[in-house]
C-alpha cells in the first residue's frame, strides 16, 4: 500500500483501487478474472505461476513498452530481467521483489564445537559431513540438521549440484537416480541422528519463529532470506544465539531467485497509466525506501543502494541486501519461473518422502513415481 499511496501523491490525477487479500485466494481470485478476462490492469504475479497466465493470453507484453520508454528497466541487471521472459519469446511480468533460499545457522552454538563455518560453495554432501562432525560435539538433545529430505526447494539445489534442476523445458529436468541419491541421503542423516526423527520432524512448524532451530532444537535450517529477523528476534528474546546466513547448497551454481512481479492484463483499457505504475514501482527512490522490499528484495540497483543508505533502514534488511548483491557478483542469479501445473508439486514432495522416512516405501520407488508424476503434468500442459 505505500506504494499506491507515494504515486497517487505524486499523480494526484491517478487513482489505485487494491484488491488486498491473502497469498492462496490470490490465485483463485486471478484464475476466475483472467477466464472472464476481467484482470485488474496491474495484477501481482509470482515466479511458480506466472506461466499459466502467460498461456492464457491473460496479460500484455511488456517489450514495446520498453522500447517506447514507457517503462524504465535500465537498473535492473540483464539476467533478472530476461530471467522472467516467456518461452514464446516476450516479457509479460518484471519483478518488484526477489527472494532467495538461504541456508541458517546459530553461530553461538557452532563455534565452542570447533567444526568450520559453512561456506557458500557447499553441497548437500558437504553438509551432512558437517553436520556428522558437529553431531559428536554437540549435546545429545541438539540436532545439526533440521530434516529437509521432503523439501522441494533443497532437492532443486541439490539437483543443481549435480548439474541438473527441477524442470528443462516440457521435461523434468532431473533424473529418477539423482532423486533417490537425495532420499537416501537424507535417511543417512535421520539415522546417524544428525536430525530429528521422523515422528518429530512431522510435528515441526513451517513458521520460522515456531521452528526447531528457534527452540534450539536444531543448529541449522534452510528457508527464504527474510525469514531471518523473525528467527533472530526469537531467539533475541530467549537468548538463544545469533543466525548467520549462506548461499542453498547447490555448490557453485547461480543463486536460485523467485520473485513477486507486476504484469499488465490483456483487457486492460488503461495501459499508459499501468505502465507509469509500473515504472514508478520500479525506480521512484522515495517509494523504494519507504517499501524497504516488503515484497522482497528490489531489483532496481538505484534503490537497493538507496535502501542500503538510508539510515532508517533495519540492520536485518542491509544484511540481506549486502548478501544478495554478493551472491549475484560471483555467482550469478538463476529466476527460477515454474511451468504450469507443477504448483502441486511441493506437497507430492513431501507426502513421497514421508512414505519413504516412515519406511513405507524404498527410495527408488518413491523417486520414479515423483519423477513420473512431473513428466505427466508436463505432458498435461503442453497437450
Amino acid at each position: 500500500m505505500g506504494v499506491v499511496t507515494a504515486y497517487e501523491a505524486a499523480y494526484p490525477e491517478a487513482k489505485i483501487l487494491p484488491q488486498p487479500t491473502d497469498f492462496f485466494n490470490h490465485w483463485d481470485r486471478v484464475t476466475i478474472q483472467a477466464a472472464a478476462g476481467r484482470l485488474p490492469c496491474v495484477p501481482m504475479m509470482q515466479t511458480r505461476y506466472q506461466t499459466r497466465y502467460e498461456n492464457l493470453g491473460a496479460l500484455l507484453a511488456l517489450d514495446p513498452l520498453i522500447e517506447e520508454g514507457k517503462i524504465d528497466v535500465s537498473a535492473i541487471p540483464e539476467d533478472v530481467v530476461e530471467g522472467h521472459r516467456s518461452a514464446d519469446g516476450n516479457l509479460y511480468v518484471l519483478p518488484v521483489g526477489l527472494w532467495f533460499e538461504t541456508f541458517q545457522y546459530n553461530w553461538p552454538k557452532l563455534e565452542p564445537t570447533g567444526v568450520e563455518e559453512p561456506a557458500n560453495d557447499w553441497t548437500y554432501e558437504r553438509y551432512v559431513e558437517w553436520a556428522a562432525q558437529a553431531r559428536q560435539k554437540l549435546d545429545d538433545d541438539v540436532y545439526p540438521l533440521t530434516q529437509l529430505g521432503g523439501e522441494i526447494l533443497q532437492f532443486q539445489q541439490y539437483a543443481q549440484s549435480r548439474g541438473e534442476d527441477l524442470f528443462e523445458g516440457s521435461e523434468p529436468g532431473f533424473s529418477a537416480e539423482t532423486l533417490a541419491d537425495w532420499f537416501k541421503l537424507w535417511d543417512r542423516a535421520r539415522e546417524e541422528g544428525l536430525t530429528p526423527s521422523m515422528p518429530m520432524s512431522a510435528e515441526e512448524s513451517g513458521q520460522a519463529v515456531q521452528s526447531f532451530m528457534a527452540q534450539g532444537i536444531t543448529l541449522s535450517r534452510t528457508d527464504g532470506d527474510v525469514t531471518a529477523s523473525d528467527l533472530q528476534a526469537t531467539l533475541d528474546a530467549a537468548e538463544g544465539g545469533t543466525v548467520r546466513q549462506v548461499k542453498p547448497p547447490n555448490g557453485n551454481n547461480p543463486l536460485t531467485s523467485g520473485s513477486n512481479s507486476l504484469a499488465i492484463s490483456a483487457n486492460c483499457d488503461n495501459v499508459d497509466a499501468a505502465a507509469a505504475f509500473l515504472n514508478f514501482w520500479l525506480n521512484d527512490e522515495d517509494a523504494g525506501v519507504e517499501m524497504r522490499s516488503r515484497a522482497g528484495l528490489t531489483p532496481t540497483a538505484t534503490l537497493l543502494e538507496a535502501q542500503a543508505a538510508d539510515p532508517a533502514s533495519p540492520s536485518t534488511l542491509i544484511d540481506r541486501i549486502t548478501m544478495y548483491t554478493g551472491f549475484a557478483e560471483t555467482y550469478g542469479v538463476n529466476i527460477d519461473v515454474w511451468p504450469d501445473n507443477t504448483q502441486h508439486m511441493v506437497q507430492e514432495f513431501k507426502k513421497l518422502y514421508e512414505q519413504v522416512g516412515f519406511e513405507q516405501m524404498e527410495p527408488e520407488e518413491a523417486a520414479t513415481s515423483f519423477f513420473e508424476e512431473v513428466r505427466r503434468s508436463l505432458e498435461e500442459v503442453n497437450n
